[in-house]
């Protein structure tokens, strides 16, 4: 996708990006499983950073929790639609990206990337970047926590996959998604097709499977403590389609 940046997906969804059946509706639960991980340290209220913060729809009810929250965002459009729905200032915000970003090392109770975000790092390697940059930002027995889906390369036919979400007499609303199985990418249009004119909402990731994401954790430092299929701590099977994974720096380091 010629002109794809990391800045690219936030920048073309931030304006609907907060509407129904955009996001999923766990925004709470995922709160309350951050909130009580971070409540487990000694050191009073729970300092988390967030690696693609968005318009606020985790830090928000964190914040509400009590939580420092720092967020990091490449988007300047995702970034100032949490500024507004901060309207108490209660987040510091950074305008970086996940693998740059130095927020304030060994800072952080706990690290979290949320619904895919670590997979918007278009490369293994960048990933592993990822990884290691949350390792920095992590105090001695900290947590870096990924939500992300399980890939099901079954789902593409011929790699390519059409999935139609409305379909009115002046309405078409869909998304596109071609496959690569080799470089482990979705690129993806969603379209919102009107009379009057079309939305062009692009996205691009780069997937990994749950076994080189712990592999990359080890090389950063981390040890994969706990996989839950959902943030209300639901069993992780081979019939999930997501995971929520807790990595943690080792007693001792």
């Amino acid at each position: 996708m010629e002109g794809y940046t990391s800045a690219t997906y936030g920048d073309g969804i931030a304006d609907i990006y907060d509407e129904p059946g955009q996001c999923p509706p766990d925004a709470e639960y995922a709160a309350s499983f951050l909130d009580e991980l971070g409540r487990g340290r000694p050191e009073g209220r729970p300092r988390i950073l967030e690696f693609g913060i968005g318009t606020g729809r985790i830090a928000l009810p964190l914040a509400d929790r009590g939580c420092d929250v720092t967020g990091v965002d490449s988007s300047a459009a995702m970034l100032e639609k949490c500024r507004v729905a901060d309207d108490q200032g209660r987040l510091r915000l950074v305008h970086d990206t996940m693998e740059t970003v130095d927020a304030g090392h060994s800072s952080f109770d706990i690290v979290f990337a949320a619904y895919n975000t670590l997979f918007l790092a278009l490369s293994q390697e960048e990933q592993i970047e990822v990884f290691a940059n949350a390792r920095r930002h992590l105090v001695p027995g900290g947590r870096f926590v990924v939500q992300a889906l399980v890939p099901d390369p079954a789902s593409f036919t011929g790699n390519q996959r059409i999935r139609v979400y409305d379909l009115d007499k002046d309405l078409v609303d869909l998304d596109v998604t071609l496959h690569d199985p080799v470089r482990q990418t979705l690129v993806n249009q969603y379209l919102i097709l009107r009379p009057a004119c079309t939305e062009f909402r692009p996205s691009k990731l780069r997937y990994a499977w749950p076994s080189e994401l712990d592999l990359m954790a080890r090389l950063a430092g981390l040890r994969l403590e706990q996989r839950y299929g959902t943030w209300q701590r639901s069993p992780f099977t081979a019939d999930s389609t997501d995971h929520v994974s807790v990595y943690r720096i080792p007693a001792g380091d």
